[in-house]
């Protein structure tokens, strides 16, 4: 081999240990296979920048993604290696489906393929964003099921433990949302989410909210509220409600009067034996008007 050769293939060698860093080490240990050898880098870093400002001069080439930064522990160069325009998700880009966005400076680890250059992000450890978008339906829920016994061979496995009775669900489509919270004593929450009303039930006690019209029930005993009308007791309710203290003054009023009835006896016109039962009776007037309920 020629001296000048040799020189090119030693300097060729410096920048590819200076580029790959201590991955040199795993390249040269991948097994040989379809896509041939060390086709691919597994990197740690850091967030370095988040592409999601469009007055930033880079969001037009960049906007996105993110740059990441290796640790120094991940490259042999002397200089910050960072990797620009990392992807959030495996496709070409980070519109709709799942999206997780990392928080700035927080640790991450990047899947590079060096065949198309792209660079993903597998793992995070801070999230500032997660979106979860789907066509049809999404379901995030949480059962309980009976513990597994390792020490026992003949324990059922995971997929035929049995549940425990407590389970959570969120359930989303394009036209509502039903939350479900059930336990093991057969009790169940749930409420239901649309475009035009919300419902929350817990066993006999509901309650609906509409553009209209807030109604609440437990058993056959309803409480309603509707623009200019509330109804207690049953929602058509029809017997109105007194005003505490037009009745108030009204009662003293009665009653003062009845005070001042004169009855001709013998001896002439006299007040009635009971008189002082109605001077009595006013003080009693504001005792039952309510300290915490109010009526308009």
């Amino acid at each position: 081999m020629s001296s000048d050769k040799s020189n090119q293939l030693l300097i060729r060698e410096a920048i590819r240990k200076i580029a790959l860093g201590r991955s040199m080490e795993r390249i040269n240990l991948a097994p040989g296979g379809m896509s041939g050898i060390g086709t691919a880098r597994m990197i740690h870093g850091y967030v370095a920048k988040i592409h999601d400002n469009p007055s930033d001069e880079e969001f037009s080439d960049y906007g996105g993604t993110i740059d990441v930064g290796e640790y120094p522990d991940e490259t042999a160069s002397a200089e910050p290696v960072i990797h620009k325009g990392v992807l959030l998700s495996a496709a070409t880009n980070s519109e709709g489906g799942f999206l997780i966005v990392p928080a700035l400076f927080s640790d991450v680890t990047i899947f590079m393929d060096a065949a198309t250059r792209y660079a993903y992000v597998v793992n995070f450890s801070h999230v500032d964003i997660l979106r979860l978008n789907a066509r049809t339906e999404t379901v995030i829920g949480v059962t309980e099921m009976e513990e597994l016994d390792p020490e026992n061979d003949s324990s059922p496995d995971y997929d035929e433990l049995e549940t425990t009775g407590n389970e959570t669900s969120t359930h989303y489509t394009p036209t509502a949302v039903t939350t479900t919270v059930r336990n093991d004593k057969d009790k169940e929450a749930t409420t239901v989410i649309d475009a035009e009303s919300i419902t929350h039930t817990v066993d006999k006690s509901e309650v609906r909210q509409t553009a209209d019209k807030v109604v609440q029930k437990v058993n056959s005993t309803t409480v309603a509220v509707a623009d200019n009308k509330v109804t207690l007791g049953d929602e058509n309710a029809t017997e109105p409600l007194v005003l505490g203290n037009e009745l108030a003054r009204l009662m003293l009023d009665f009653l003062t009067e009845c005070s001042k009835i004169m009855t001709p006896t013998l001896m002439g016109t006299m007040s009635p034996i009971n008189m002082p039962n109605f001077i009595s009776l006013t003080s009693r007037i504001q005792k039952f008007l309510s300290k915490t309920s109010y009526t308009k």
